[in-house]
């Protein structure tokens, strides 16, 4: 291998490790525009569309655990079983797990996560649909730009506006349009699942709270059974 080959091998990887790449001019032609907006914003669509879907069953499932907790807790009692926390402690946690059911509920019904996914989902279809007709039509002829875009920007309008972590999940899937690799790839890759994961946050530290509280009342566990029982104890 010569000494410009081992530089040229270098230099490419310096420049995927990095990131450094000429992603070329962007498309001046206001059809080519057109397309890759229909592109960029039909993905980030649907991206928008499955971390809603997500969030709308998780959130369902926190209710479903939570109500199950709920109704285990006094089976257990009436079972006369050999509780580990205090009936005080007990009483409530049964009070402080309806206030969450009924927190999350609320939540679930008033966010509309299943209704929204739909029409992001729907305003995708529909952005990609435009999209092939517009290929087709130039394929043919020389399409109105304004007419088209003006559809474009009715069907847009049809939904709700992406967020921008949906817009950095395009940016990473689209590897056409965004040469992005290496560090700044996993960099990019590592923001989106951190901000994804924070709004699961709050339900799986609650479900783990409540797993806890049960193993702890069966005896399973003792994280807890010496705290809850310090708060009744005679002072």
């Amino acid at each position: 291998m010569t000494s410009q080959s081992v530089k040229d091998v270098i230099a490419s990887g310096w420049r995927w490790l990095f990131s450094v790449h000429d992603d070329g001019k962007l498309p001046t032609d206001p059809v080519d525009v057109l397309l890759r907006q229909c592109h960029l914003t039909s993905k980030c669509r649907y991206n928008a569309s499955i971390r809603l879907r997500f969030l709308g069953r998780f959130t369902f499932l926190t209710t479903v655990l939570l109500s199950l907790v709920l109704i285990l807790m006094p089976m257990l009692q009436l079972a006369s079983l050999t509780i580990a926390y205090p009936a005080p402690v007990i009483k409530c946690l049964q009070i402080f797990m309806a206030v969450a059911v009924l927190v999350y509920s609320i939540i679930s019904a008033t966010s509309g996560y299943d209704r929204r996914a739909w029409v992001l989902n729907d305003c995708a279809d529909r952005i990609k649909d435009l999209s092939r007709e517009l290929r087709t039509t130039r394929a043919n002829g020389s399409p109105n730009v304004q007419e088209w875009d003006a559809r474009y920007s009715g069907i847009t309008r049809d939904s709700e506006i992406h967020s921008q972590l949906a817009y950095t999940l395009a940016m990473l899937q689209a590897t056409g349009v965004y040469k992005i690799t290496g560090l700044r790839r996993a960099w990019l890759h590592a923001t989106v699942l951190f901000r994804n994961s924070v709004a699961y946050a709050p339900s799986a530290l609650l479900l783990v709270f409540a797993a806890i509280v049960v193993l702890d009342i069966i005896g399973n566990t003792a994280v807890l059974t010496d705290s809850m029982a310090a708060l009744t104890a005679p002072k």
